[in-house]
């Protein structure tokens, strides 16, 4: 990914966290850098993003398993709402096809 640019201490640093932290969202699943052909944890302004999100959460007190589990319903629901969003596309041009084939 090209837009994986920043390595793991300036993550850190602009995430305002250990490195071993990043570490540890990682095994967690919380987090997934791009990986180099060499294993070089890349992050992208997207991962920062999704760091600021578990850091919110955690400062909340929600504990990681917590985080995971919002997270997981963060992606359902964005997920769900693109393919609603694709039906009411498709209803609104077959109520267009209906409305001339009933003129």
């Amino acid at each position: 990914r090209e837009e994986a640019v920043y390595i793991i201490s300036v993550a850190a640093e602009l995430a305002g966290v250990h490195p071993q932290t990043l570490r540890i969202y990682e095994r967690k699943g919380l987090i997934e850098p791009y990986r180099t052909p060499g294993g070089t944890r890349r992050y992208s302004d997207e991962d920062l993003e999704r760091l600021s999100l578990i850091q919110e959460l955690t400062a909340a007190g929600v504990n990681l398993e917590g985080v995971r589990r919002i997270l997981a319903l963060r992606e359902d629901n964005k997920r769900l709402r693109s393919q609603v969003d694709r039906l009411r596309r498709l209803l609104q041009g077959f109520a267009v096809k209906m409305a001339g084939f009933i003129r």
